[in-house]
């Protein structure tokens, strides 16, 4: 797998920040980076899980503060 193909994997959810990291030996910064180059966006964040709820509030709150800043 090429860093190219990790980095679509993951603009695409199909693999983690950390297991692209572990895979490209990139720092976040980095992906970012190559992600960019790819034209490729950050995948949506799961809110699945134990903390799904608290992580979705969390995000809408940050969302309406941003709005609300504009």
């Amino acid at each position: 797998m090429t860093i190219d193909d990790a980095l679509r994997a993951y603009a695409s959810g199909h693999s983690s920040a950390k297991e692209t990291k572990d895979r490209t030996g990139l720092d976040y910064a980095q992906v970012l980076y190559g992600l960019g180059r790819l034209n490729l966006r950050v995948p949506p964040p799961a809110f699945g899980g134990p903390n799904g709820d608290a992580l979705g509030e969390s995000a809408d709150c940050f969302t309406a503060f941003l709005k609300q800043s504009r």
